[in-house]
């Protein structure tokens, strides 16, 4: 094949003197196609033209006298050439082209010499070059197309892993800002004990009751202080070692620049939806499958070794050597005039004839053949360096799905590690704020009955009020953690977008295209079956991926049916196995009510009945049970939300937010 480029021009030739299209040179590469509709360019035709013209005037060492060859000879010569080339897929390359040639000189006519003294002379030919070897079939000269098409697959799913990620930062950032609200309200209601202590303490120190002394209003006042500065830091946020870097403000500033708000506005959002505590259980077996299957990460590096494959069989037919056989076919015409306007039935080499009526008379034909063979230099040195850096590769990308295999396993593992341990940590603490919340209420009642050692009671009350404190801010963390654990799961497995109800879609391709995929799934489908036999060219995807009731891929595939994803699929309770290590008399245990977010503030607020959704489940939430003896009960369970995800949908709308003011 002729040379793609030369050294003076660095842009790619697509054509060669005659007007013939130039086929590629090497391998392909994924790295140096463009896109699809740059990769089918190749194949579109190419139309080339050029116009030449040019003067003699020089002595010529002849005698003199002679007719053939003057010794002052003066010549105009001129050519115009016209062509259309196209490169077909199986590599073949056709060519139509018309030349006309124009020469004029001083000798003598009519005469030995010449018959007149111009001629123009016309040719229309129609050629084709076809590879036997190298570069020959659709399986090759197809490659860079569908490498083209991977490279956009893959930057496809390099955008739907940015959105996956968004959507778990955003997650993440809101059950953040609710358990700093918690947190708030933690510190609010110990502060405001702590409040209620120091008065009954200094009033008892002012009055001079028995019992009671300057060190119990110290202490009382001390921690009174201590919770108030845990309000402070609670709202701004504090760098020093032990406390919450980023604060309430911090973690709603979060949130703002994850939806692409603005830091501040004068309004502060909170959250409205109250994280689910009812046990989620996965089927592990279907979760690791799914995740196998579904992963972005696993799906773009099966993308890069499909691509590699293509880069291999590329490579591999380099190896051929290249033969081509061209052929054409000419009319040619010539006549002392270029055309005329009517036909005169002059013939040429008579005066008045003209080229055009002689061509289309198709009086003159030629046919040429010519076989062209160049095979690798001796050696092969450059086409077995380039196969073995694409089995190398190829290798490289086979050992990286593995190892990116064994890390999503390990991820998902530890995802459903933290949601088990999260889930036994909700109990846990909410068992160790009922007990405490019972300390409180005897020493309450203890210093209510008026008894002499209000010292005493005073420390161990203070230091219940800590424990208490430290327990609920444990409890509100771990009801976060388990949420944000179970979206770390939906993560891993793929079903993250699905989850929130978030669907990519693409554009339709044109029709002809849907007509050619069909008409080569008819070819392979009809052909005949032979043993060890394979298929041509070979099938590079098996379709969209179905997820959640939509398709990844085009929206307007033949056959993809597309679901309504306004309403989940309903998921059957499934009564959870009986724990008896959780069984306890609480008879006579006080319910320890949910907090809800209207205890959180006093500040004045913005009138507004619409809420900020995000992370609601079907399954009904743990706390909100009639009593603890039914919430024991396992037949009074909520529906458990299978790996399948959630039922309803969530939204993120900007304008559907509860505000504060700041």
């Amino acid at each position: 094949s002729a040379l793609v480029a030369t050294t003076a021009n660095t842009q790619p030739l697509t054509i060669d003197s005659q007007g013939n299209r130039i086929a590629p040179r090497g391998s392909a590469r994924a790295n140096q196609v463009g896109g699809v509709e740059d990769a089918l360019s190749e194949f579109d035709t190419q139309f080339s033209s050029l116009f030449g013209y040019n003067t003699t005037d020089r002595p010529r060492n002849v005698g003199p006298g002679n007719p053939f060859n003057p010794q002052q000879f003066k010549a105009v010569d001129a050519n115009a050439q016209a062509a259309l080339s196209k490169r077909l897929a199986t590599g073949t390359i056709v060519t139509a082209r018309t030349t006309t040639v124009y020469s004029r000189n001083n000798v003598l006519s009519p005469g030995v010499g010449r018959s007149v003294p111009s001629d123009y002379t016309l040719a229309l030919e129609l050629q084709a070059t076809q590879p036997l070897m190298r570069g020959r079939g659709t399986l090759v000269n197809r490659i860079p197309v569908v490498l083209a098409r991977i490279n956009e697959d893959i930057q496809l799913h390099d955008f739907e892993a940015n959105v996956r990620n968004l959507v778990k930062s955003v997650e993440d950032a809101y059950w953040d800002l609710y358990c700093g609200y918690r947190a708030l309200e933690t510190a609010q209601g110990a502060r405001d004990s702590a409040l209620n202590l120091w008065r009954v303490a200094a009033d008892r120190f002012r009055i001079g009751a028995e019992g009671s002394g300057p060190e119990a209003e110290a202490q009382a006042r001390a921690l009174y202080k201590q919770f108030e500065a845990q309000i402070h830091t609670t709202f701004y946020g504090s760098t020093i070692p032990g406390n919450d870097p980023r604060g309430l403000y911090g973690r709603e500033q979060v949130l703002r620049e994850k939806m692409g708000w603005s830091p501040t506005d004068s309004r502060m959002i909170r959250p409205s939806d109250e994280p689910s505590e009812a046990r989620v259980h996965f089927d592990w077996c279907d979760v690791h499958s799914e995740a196998l299957l579904r992963s972005v990460e696993l799906r773009k590096q099966k993308w890069a070794i499909k691509s590699a494959q293509l880069e291999m069989m590329s490579a591999k037919n380099q190896l051929l050597p290249q033969l081509d056989v061209t052929t054409f076919y000419r009319w040619l015409g010539v006549g002392d005039q270029l055309a005329a306007a009517h036909s005169n039935g002059i013939r040429f080499p008579n005066a008045g004839s003209n080229a055009l009526d002689e061509l289309v008379g198709g009086q003159y034909q030629e046919l040429g053949m010519r076989l062209e063979y160049t095979p690798q230099a001796i050696g092969s040195r450059r086409a077995l360096a380039g196969i073995r850096n694409r089995q190398m590769q190829l290798v490289k990308l086979q050992e990286e799905m593995r190892e990116k295999e064994v890390f999503v396993t390990d991820n998902l593992t530890t995802a459903w590690r933290n949601m088990e341990s999260t889930f036994i940590s909700i109990k846990d603490y909410r068992d160790q704020l009922q007990a405490q919340t019972d300390e409180i209420k005897i020493y309450n009642d203890q210093i209510g009955s008026g008894t002499n050692a209000l010292g005493q009671l005073a420390d161990l009350l203070l230091r219940a009020e800590e424990r208490k404190s430290r327990s609920q801010l444990q409890y509100y963390q771990a009801i976060c953690e388990y949420n944000k654990s179970i979206t770390n799961i939906h993560y891993w497995k793929g079903s993250l977008l699905d989850l929130n109800a978030i669907a990519l879609g693409e554009g339709s391709w044109t029709d002809k295209a849907y007509w050619d995929a069909e008409e080569r799934s008819r070819e392979r489908a009809g052909g005949l079956y032979f043993d060890y036999g394979y298929t041509r060219p070979g099938v590079i995807s098996n379709g969209p991926v179905v997820t959640g009731g939509q398709t990844e891929g085009n929206i307007s595939d033949p056959g993809a049916e597309f679901q309504s994803t306004n309403q989940g699929t309903p998921v059957p309770a499934v009564p959870l196995p009986e724990d008896d290590s959780d069984k306890q008399d609480d008879k006579d245990r006080p319910e320890l009510a949910p907090p809800t977010a209207g205890k959180l503030t006093n500040r004045q607020r913005l009138t507004s009945n619409d809420s900020l959704r995000f992370g609601e489940a079907t399954s009904a939430r743990l706390s909100d049970r009639s009593d603890a003896q039914n919430y024991r009960d396992p037949q009074a369970l909520p529906a458990i939300v299978t790996s399948s995800g959630r039922g309803q949908p969530t939204t993120l709308r900007p304008s559907n937010v509860n505000w504060q003011r700041r």
